[in-house]
């Protein structure tokens, strides 16, 4: 299953110099129309869209005679996530390294803008299976967030929640439980019942006792979140599909298979129409649909969806990503 992971798209540059700095005034950042239809494109859930139109700020931004150093990070920032969410990794660590460059010689290294480049670059270190870099960055997003924003703040939350997903796609459920309850509260607190950052909290709590088999109180849970994001974001949205996903996953699990089936399906239809049909997201879907079909003893159908699913990985994640490597056994297995 794939673990919803926060990531926070704002950048809050403040005076403050952080370790080593004098506070020093920041410049303030100036929102042009072409940044606010790339957050229109990531928030739509159209990633390629959005990585265009960041890509197009960044080269405006760098063609100037004096290039505003707030504007490069927060726009280095916004274009790596959205080429991550995009599943071009390498150059989402490309800009995301480029950003932490510019905060780290300009606020310091106890900022937290510089805490937020570390935990960008773990994310991506996680979506490319480098689970060991994942938590060293998560880590010191963490030590960060707790010094300079103290227990109780959702940024804090956003390290455990992060910290959490690396443990529970390690397999260590106990540790991802840890991290995940210590994020509900804070939420629950900070932001309301009906946030999205509670939805993905109920998604990660839901996984996590799906796969220690605890299949009804996964269901509870991400029905929970269910709910909140279709309020929220509509029917269409990529977010919606995951939780789809995730519903599916749980039935399957409990034998249930025609109704796994039927939110796979929900999920890919989703997945088809807002990131295209050479995503890893898709490749999950078909994964996942080939495993039930094989629960079902339908083999031909089995091997076609594991042959889409593992054609995706093996092109956007490359033949030593462990997804990549899981389809490939599995499709070895199913044509013996």
């Amino acid at each position: 299953m794939k673990h919803a992971i926060v990531l926070t798209l704002i950048l809050g540059l403040a005076a403050f110099g952080g370790a080593g700095k004098k506070s020093v005034a920041v410049p303030k950042l100036v929102i042009t129309p072409g940044m606010k239809a790339a957050k229109q494109a990531v928030d739509a859930g159209t990633y390629a869209l959005a990585a265009r139109l960041y890509a197009a700020q960044v080269a405006a931004e760098e063609a100037k005679p004096t290039p505003s150093w707030v504007q490069l990070s927060f726009l280095y920032n916004n274009l790596g996530f959205a080429l991550q969410k995009a599943a071009q990794y390498d150059k989402a660590l490309e800009y995301h390294r480029k950003s932490r460059a510019i905060r780290l010689k300009q606020l310091g290294p106890g900022h937290t803008d510089v805490a937020l480049s570390y935990n960008n670059i773990g994310e991506v270190h996680y979506d490319k299976g480098e689970y060991a870099k994942a938590l060293e960055y998560h880590r010191k997003c963490l030590a960060i967030y707790l010094k300079q924003l103290g227990p109780d703040h959702t940024s804090v939350a956003i390290s455990y929640n992060n910290i959490g997903a690396v443990h529970h796609a390690k397999g260590d459920y106990d540790k991802a439980l840890e991290n995940y309850r210590k994020v509900l509260p804070i939420k629950l607190k900070q932001l309301g019942p009906g946030h999205l950052s509670v939805a993905t909290t109920y998604n990660n709590i839901g996984e996590v006792h799906g796969a220690k088999g605890e299949y009804d109180k996964a269901l509870e849970y991400h029905q929970k979140a269910l709910a909140i994001k279709l309020k929220q974001l509509g029917p269409d949205h990529p977010d919606v599909a995951t939780t789809y996903n995730n519903i599916g996953e749980v039935h399957r699990a409990k034998g249930e298979y025609d109704k796994a089936l039927e939110n796979y399906r929900k999920s890919l239809a989703i997945q088809l129409k807002q990131l295209g049909p050479g995503h890893p997201s898709v490749a999950g879907s078909y994964n996942n649909m080939a495993g039930v079909y094989y629960a079902k003893k339908d083999l031909d159908k089995a091997k076609e969806y594991m042959g889409k699913a593992y054609a995706i990985r093996l092109r956007k994640l490359g033949p030593n990503h462990p997804h990549t490597k899981s389809s490939k056994a599995d499709l070895d297995f199913l044509n013996k």
